[in-house]
């Protein structure tokens, strides 16, 4: 059985503790809002902007393909100004999983450390902002720097042929089961991580390896 060499994480729900399950409860509860207030057509656009499925605009936000103002112009058409920043003030929230960095700050000598996200352009600089100093990546890949989504598979593409990495000896660490069967298609070994689980639980995997 090959050695895990190299581990890759997901940013939001594993290297930050704002997962997509919050931003989800988030949004539906302003989605609950809008339709006691009888606001179908608001409601229903809190749904088509929430990254639960990712649509033409979600995608091409994460993507890169659209700028972050062109994105935020047309949540704030559709929803109003006060809505649109409820929903920018969630999507641009960072809490850093300080336990999970340590844990890997403890393991830095055996292991190489990516990040591979879906990130849109703002919401980068915000991450940038925390990544000074808490851990060395080898690299960083966020989707909005390659015009590709890891629901796309492209990202994982991309990837695999920089970095040049053994997919056997590769451990990809997210939050999203969608996310972690994709991985397995590359034959990159996979874990399925639940936001706030101790990270000590990945000792028993690592050791295995």
């Amino acid at each position: 059985k090959n050695m895990i060499k190299n581990i890759v994480l997901d940013w939001h729900g594993v290297l930050d503790l704002v997962s997509p399950m919050t931003l989800r409860k988030r949004f539906i509860g302003i989605f609950l809002q809008l339709l006691i207030k009888a606001k179908f057509a608001e409601a229903w656009h809190v749904l088509r902007f929430s990254f639960d499925i990712y649509n033409t605009i979600i995608n091409d936000y994460a993507a890169g393909k659209i700028t972050p103002e062109s994105f935020w112009t047309q949540v704030a058409d559709a929803l109003g100004q006060a809505l649109a920043s409820q929903f920018r003030d969630a999507m641009m929230e960072v809490q850093v999983n300080r336990q999970l960095f340590e844990y890997l700050q403890n393991h830095s000598d055996r292991y190489n450390f990516f990040i591979l996200s879906d990130c849109p352009i703002d919401k980068k600089t915000v991450i940038q902002k925390h990544l000074t100093n808490i851990l060395n990546f080898q690299s960083i890949y966020f989707s909005c720097d390659y015009q590709a989504t890891k629901r796309e598979y492209k990202l994982f593409q991309i990837f695999l042929a920089n970095e040049k990495l053994d997919p056997t000896q590769t451990l990809f660490i997210d939050d999203s089961h969608r996310n972690i069967k994709i991985a397995k298609t590359f034959n990159i070994r996979a874990y399925l991580y639940k936001t706030n689980q101790s990270p000590s639980q990945l000792e028993h995997l690592l050791q295995a390896s």
